[in-house]
């Protein structure tokens, strides 16, 4: 056996694992430095920066494939995409309160504060860093790495994409293990979590309406009063108390280990597929992967 074929392709490309694996390592000694610092806005920052720099080095050396097709692209619908991912991620958020407040599993006070302007532009503008970070590494990297890796005649494009999807959000699910109170059903439901927001980029091949999506149901969350995986929230427009039980309400880690989340999720994903068919009315899930694209 050629001990090559372990490490490289027939065309003579790294293969996938050792690609993610040589590029995992050398990002996260890259951003090492940055956990001495103290503000955390400036981690992100460089985090951010450093993975979009690196990810454009890696499309030249490892990839081999060109930087757009990680779903980064400065363009006018990737700013249209952002903006409606960050209504549809409010208002999936507005309707679980609705739903909780009305079917009694939460308990919802009334104004309790109203922050100022400035703190909430300084978290708006970290829930979007972190969600650049995420969609851009689990999303527009993972997936596409891991569809490139999966790829092969022995599987249908439908079956290379639904392993790709799948394994990508679970290890996005996985990732927020060590979050407060975080449980097996949380991370489950972070992977359905994952799926939802990796369907608009495998239709789009833009990380526009993932990024606005994550942004606003992270930032709207916490704004109301949610606890947002296991963070309590701090400044927020109301109080919200969990009264029924935590299969509906999440409990301790919020609404993304319970019901609701679910609810959530599954408005996000029904509003971006419409929003998509306005978009791309000729393309469906499985018709937009190719070899060639990703």
């Amino acid at each position: 056996m050629d001990i090559r074929s372990l490490f490289f392709n027939t065309n003579r490309q790294i293969k996938c694992i050792w690609r993610i694996l040589i590029f995992v390592s050398l990002l996260f000694l890259a951003i090492l430095p940055l956990l001495l610092l103290n503000n955390v806005y400036i981690q992100f920052f460089g985090v951010v920066l450093i993975l979009i720099f690196g990810l454009y080095i890696n499309s030249k050396y490892l990839d081999k494939r060109n930087f757009s097709e990680y779903g980064l692209v400065v363009s006018k619908a990737t700013f249209q995409n952002l903006l409606v991912g960050l209504i549809i991620g409010f208002c999936s958020v507005v309707l679980i309160l609705i739903i909780g407040k009305t079917t009694g599993v939460l308990s919802v006070s009334s104004l309790v504060s109203v922050p100022k302007t400035s703190l909430v532009l300084l978290f708006a503008v970290k829930m979007l860093l972190v969600s650049i970070l995420e969609e851009t590494f689990f999303r527009g990297y993972l997936f596409t790495n891991l569809y490139d890796g999966f790829d092969s005649k022995k599987r249908t494009k439908k079956q290379t994409l639904l392993i790709s999807l799948m394994l990508s959000s679970i290890l996005f699910g996985l990732a927020h293990f060590n979050t407060n109170n975080s449980s097996f059903f949380s991370i489950t439901l972070l992977t359905c979590n994952g799926i939802v927001w990796c369907i608009p980029f495998i239709i789009s091949k833009n990380l526009g309406l993932s990024i606005g999506l994550h942004t606003a149901w992270n930032f709207t969350q916490t704004q109301l009063g949610f606890t947002m995986s296991g963070n309590t929230p701090l400044h927020s427009l109301y109080k919200i108390e969990n009264v029924g039980s935590d299969f509906f309400t999440g409990g301790e880690y919020g609404p993304e280990a319970g019901v609701l989340g679910l609810i959530g999720f599954g408005m996000m994903l029904f509003m971006s597929l419409l929003y998509l068919k306005y978009v791309h009315p000729k393309q469906t899930l499985y018709n937009t992967v190719s070899h060639k694209n990703l």
